[in-house]
């Protein structure tokens, strides 16, 4: 699909510049073709037909912006001097910065490289004489303007993308109640330090696949630079909500850790802490956690009809009914000619239309309850249905070792810190086997009973970063650190901070026109996660704030007229 896009924007780029067809002609162009591959093909060629056509445009904008810029300092060569000087300065600014940073361990002072970037504009770059000689005035076209606009636009948003501000959303449900489906953030590269990217060769907004695309990567590999961080203005602390690579791996070609999916959860345990959950309480270093009272935490719980209850359909119906009116993440047992399983009611209906055949419900349901959320369904449903809980025991880390844990009692654990010294045994290695080799890049062999790291022979292992262990308030609809492990510094990507907008897709499904409208929830809009005003929502706040800015405007306006 991408040489057809290719084909397409040759052909397009012909037309422009050497037939003069008007742009409306070719718009028409592009979505005819787009139809003709509907009709021959699938709609997710169509998707990859566009997106490559975006990319294949706005590369070929920076290909000639990047050429043109090249072309105009060589013609500038006659300022050696400045040229010479300026970029002087930049290779002893480079040196002497990393030295100081070196000497004094003081990380913060890498942001002081963007500074370059002021060096070079006001030593040489304002004196390139980008106006033709004996031209007064430049001749710049519409669609020239248009390019370096976009440009511009997309190298700022991508800076801001990479060091300042990232937006996210929530997939899963897996931080309910605290974070729901649907949840748009904004996440703060700045808090804990943005990540220097690792893999600098990337197209911008895409982070792991071109969209459109199954496994087509938006990054090469060629480039890796390691982990380096800015220094940021705050640690991570037990019970922020972090965003971060996914850290286990369980693809062949391994995809560079800054490039892995995000997740979402909660760090329950920071380096140096030890970790246990007794009875679905948190222990820190033998001391039960008192999570703060806004922490909303989910626990699975079947719901199961009372013995001797007769329990009818349309009782069933019912239940299902005020289980998706109250937003709560239901399973239900359903059965068909061929088989029983559980399924999300709204996929129940899509199946059904699908295959044009009627689910039975068998009126077991499961359910994700926080404490209040239980009692009072409880109360509801107490006639015909009663809760049953079940322990679970998911395939729990270390999957090596084989120990009695499950979801709600495990541990104790150890969650490394950096400069740690581990030593090497039998216990020992199957909880921090993958640091030593995925996460920190060793080699390490066992030779009859004896441990080699990178051809030495060794009984300790010193830690090269910080490790965390993540957890989402949905305790049992969360895959996190209870399965795959302990979360590397270097996969750390930012703290959310901010909820500007949440959609509640369940609402579609509802009965009653006021609950669909609720699509929106408002009461979460322009929302701070954490702090003292957290759940607060300033959406009021914003729309005084633009109306007044367009009242200041239009009165300034009417004054100028005036005049």
């Amino acid at each position: 699909m991408f040489f057809v896009s290719l084909i397409t924007y040759v052909a397009i780029s012909y037309l422009i510049y050497f037939k003069q067809q008007k742009f409306k002609n070719l718009i028409v162009f592009l979505f005819a073709i787009g139809m003709a591959i509907s009709i021959v093909s699938s709609i997710n060629h169509v998707k990859q037909y566009f997106i490559f056509l975006i990319i294949i445009y706005l590369g070929s904008i920076f290909i000639k912006l990047g050429l043109q810029f090249i072309w105009r300092i060589i013609k500038s060569i006659d300022h050696r001097r400045k040229f010479i000087r300026c970029y002087s300065y930049v290779f002893l600014y480079i040196i002497a910065l990393s030295l100081i940073i070196s000497i004094t361990g003081s990380e913060w002072l890498k942001w002081f490289y963007f500074l370059i970037f002021f060096i070079l504009d006001y030593y040489y770059i304002q004196f390139i004489p980008w106006k033709k000689n004996g031209e007064k005035k430049s001749k710049i076209s519409k669609n020239q303007e248009w390019e370096e606009a976009i440009t511009f636009a997309i190298i700022a948003a991508t800076l801001i993308h990479v060091f300042f501000i990232q937006p996210f959303t929530i997939p899963t449900s897996s931080m309910e109640k605290s974070m729901l489906v649907g949840d748009f953030l904004l996440v703060s590269k700045m808090n804990y330090g943005a990540n220097i990217p690792n893999t600098p060769i990337f197209l911008p907004f895409m982070h792991q696949k071109i969209p459109g695309t199954k496994s087509t990567p938006s990054y090469s590999k060629l480039i890796q630079l390691g982990y380096n961080r800015l220094q940021g203005f705050q640690e991570i602390k037990n019970e922020d909500i972090v965003v971060f690579n996914f850290p286990a791996d369980t693809i062949i070609d391994k995809i560079p850790f800054d490039k892995k999916m995000n997740y979402v959860k909660r760090c329950v345990g920071i380096a140096g802490d030890s970790l246990q959950i007794i009875d679905k309480d948190i222990y820190i270093n033998n001391k039960k956690v008192h999570e703060d009272s806004t922490i909303q935490k989910q626990f699975q719980y079947y719901i199961v009809p009372n013995e001797n209850a007769q329990i009818n359909s349309a009782i069933i119906q019912s239940l299902e009914t005020l289980l998706i009116e109250n937003d709560i993440e239901t399973y239900a047992q359903y059965q068909s000619s061929r088989k029983t399983e559980f399924l999300k009611p709204t996929k129940k209906r899509k199946i059904e239309k699908k295959t044009n055949s009627k689910l039975r419900n068998t009126g077991l349901f499961i359910v994700f309850l926080t404490d209040l959320e239980k009692d009072i369904i409880a109360k509801k449903i107490e006639k015909w249905f009663s809760f049953k809980e079940e322990q679970l025991s998911k395939n729990l880390f270390p999957k090596t070792l084989k120990k009695n844990w499950n979801t709600d009692n495990y541990g104790p654990i150890y969650i490394p810190k950096k400069g740690d010294i581990l030593e090497l045994n039998d216990s020992t290695i199957h909880f921090y086997k993958k640091i030593i080799e995925d996460y920190e890049n060793n080699k390490l062999e066992v030779i009859n009973a004896e441990y080699y790291i990178n051809d030495t022979k060794t009984n300790t292992y010193q830690f090269q970063m910080n490790y965390y262990w993540m957890m989402g308030d949905n305790r049992h609809n969360s895959e996190d650190s209870r399965v795959w492990g302990f979360v590397p510094e270097n996969h750390i990507v930012g703290k959310p901070i901010f909820t500007w907008l949440s959609l509640n897709y369940n609402a579609i499904h509802k009965k009653s026109l006021k609950s669909k409208l609720g699509i929106i929830r408002w009461k979460k809009l322009f929302t701070p996660i954490h702090g003292e005003k957290k759940g607060k929502s300033y959406f009021i706040h914003f729309i005084i704030f633009i109306l007044l800015i367009k009242g200041i405007n239009r009165f300034r306006k009417q004054k100028t007229g005036e005049a």
